[in-house]
This record gives C-alpha cells, structure tokens and sequence, in this order.
C-alpha cells in the first residue's frame, strides 16, 4: 500500500452503540493508510493518587502506547505508522515466527511482495506461500514454523480469516482479511474490498477466480477454492448462503470409519460445496452438479482425504440419506 505521509487520523468519542463493540473504549482512533481502514480504540487510565484522568492509551503493533494528552496520542500513533512504512509503502502482512517471537512485516512490491528485515536479507517473491518458504530457508526452520498474519483495522497482526487458493496444489496462496466492515485482499498490488456481509466474499471469489483463469494458474474458475479459517467470518458467509439442494458422500480415510456429508448450492450460475475438517470451512466450485462432483473428488483425493476420486457419491434432495452419517457441515439441511 503506497501511502501518505501526513497520516490523516481523526479521534472521536466513540457512540454508546460503539462501546459495545470496543469494549472499555472512550475513543477511537480512525483514519485510512494506504486504502485499508484504521480504527484503533483508545483508554483513559485512571490515576489512583489524583480525582483526574491520568492519561490516555491505546495497543497497536503488540505495543502500549500512553500519553498524558488525547492531542500526544495522536501525534504518536504518526510516529508509529512513520515506523512502519518502508519505501513509501505500507506492510499489508508478516511473516511471524512463534519460536522468535517476531513478526516480519511484508510490503507490497510490484506485483510482488518484499521483507525487509533490519538485520536479515532481502526477501522477495510474487506469491506470498513462495515468499513464506523463502522466509523459513533464511531463517533454517520448516515452512510450517512460519505464520503469514494479516494487518487488522486495529493495527495488530491477526490470522487471515480466509484464504483463496487453487483446489489443487498450494500457489498462488491469496489470504483474506476480514471484519464486519469489509472483506479485503491484495492481488497483484492492488487492493480489493467488498461489504463484509456473507455476499461479499462472492464478489471477490469472481475477481480472483477471473484474473487467475486469465494468468493461467487456473484452467477454468471454477478451479478455485475458498478455505475459511475464521469462525465469525464463516458464520457470515454462512447466513447468506442459499438451502442445499444437494450432499456429495464419502467415507473418510482416518483411524476410524466417518462418513462425511458435504452440502451443495447454486449460487450466481455456480454450484458450491463445503467441506469441514481440522477447524476450516473449504468450499470448492462446479459448473453443474457432476463438475462440482469431479472437481471435489479429484481435490479430496490429492489431499489424501479421499482413496478414489470416484467414490465419491451424490444424493439429491428428495433421496433418503443414510442414519448415523456426520456432516461435514453443521446445520447443512437448513
């Protein structure tokens, strides 16, 4: 995000309906940097020696930041983003090592993306999973040893609430970010957003499913798959989505027999079906029924959930299903 220098912030009070939204909150700290939105929440600390207020504050960037005046407050969290910033852009995600407890921040380059460490290498790459491994390498550790974050409203890093890839294979590797203001994500260095109601995330799943059949790293767009990390982003998505009309079938590979029940839906001319397994949300696309059926098959068994792409079944609604089946997705027979 190429940003500007000025950092226009704005602090207001924040309404009573915002306060239960930001918790103990007075303020709120707002303004945009480099397209995204910003709005950090800002304490008054009472001061046990003295009947006034002793300060304000507000956390950002894993840090406190105090001041005795609503006006050096301010005037810091400038000082912050100014911090931040590397050749006249703004970081939209890091590289977090748990094990250091650090956490990389990674700006747009180009089309690309950059880490650049004080005391390290220069790290570049077009994709982000790519940028990932070159990160573990430098840094002698195993790529799962390395967490991409993305940049919250309120200035922390936070796991992505979703992340689009291919159904098959693991780049380019697109993570999402989202609150109940938007959905937000970075395609070749250039910021895209929707409402954050379920319906949003259709809109981008049609500008990223387009531009990658274009760029070739999809066949079709229905090659694309949305993985859904957040709990609160799914149960958006979740409430805009239309009745399954249909359920794809298969016994699960495992140390126990468990038959898994996927849900299917048209939506938009597109046929969908969700996947749940080891805490995430996957939905996977068709152009009809027996696409959508080929194309899950096929990912479930490069994924080694699934011995033989063909074994997967179908039931239409109106079908009986089989008793004791445990669905891969809660509630879906609404």
């Amino acid at each position: 995000m190429v940003v500007d220098h000025d950092f226009h912030l704005h602090l207001r009070p924040l309404s009573a309906g915002e306060r239960r939204q930001f918790g103990a909150a007075e303020y709120v700290l707002e303004g945009w940097v480099g397209g995204q939105r910003i709005a950090i929440p800002v304490y008054s600390m009472a001061d046990p020696g003295k009947t006034s207020a002793g300060g304000y504050a507000f956390e950002a960037m894993g840090l406190t930041i105090t001041e005795g005046r609503l006006a050096d407050l301010t005037h810091a969290a400038r000082q912050l983003l100014h911090a931040l910033a590397y050749g006249g852009r703004f970081p939209c995600y890091a590289m977090e090592i748990p094990s250091a407890g650090v956490a990389l921040p990674v700006y747009p380059w180009g089309e690309g993306w950059r880490v650049h460490a004080p005391d390290g290498p220069i790290l570049e790459a077009m994709d982000l999973g790519i940028l990932r491994q070159r990160v573990a390498d430098a840094h002698g550790l195993p790529v799962e040893a390395i967490q991409v974050r993305v940049l919250s409203e309120r200035l922390a890093w936070v796991p992505p609430a979703a992340v689009f890839r291919p159904a098959i294979g693991s780049t380019p590797w697109l993570p999402v970010a989202w609150s109940e203001s938007g959905w937000r994500l970075h395609l070749m260095g250039t910021l895209l957003s929707a409402p954050g109601s379920g319906a949003g995330i259709w809109s981008l799943w049609k500008a990223v499913a387009e531009w990658g059949a274009r760029q070739g790293w999809l066949r079709t767009p229905e090659g694309l798959t949305l993985e859904v990390w957040s709990e609160a982003a799914w149960e958006a998505i979740r409430s805009a989505m239309p009745e399954a009309v249909a359920w794809l079938r298969f016994y699960e590979t495992g140390p126990r027999l468990r038959v898994a029940l996927l849900p299917a839906f048209r939506h938009e001319g597109r046929w969908f079906a969700v996947y749940a397994a080891s805490g995430r949300q996957t939905v996977f696309t068709g152009c009809d029924l027996s696409d959508l059926r080929q194309r899950v098959g096929e990912a479930l068994h490069a994924a080694g959930c699934l011995t033989d792409p063909q074994a997967l079944r179908m039931e239409i609604r109106g079908m009986e299903r089989p008793s004791g089946v445990e669905h891969a997705f809660l509630d879906s027979g609404r």
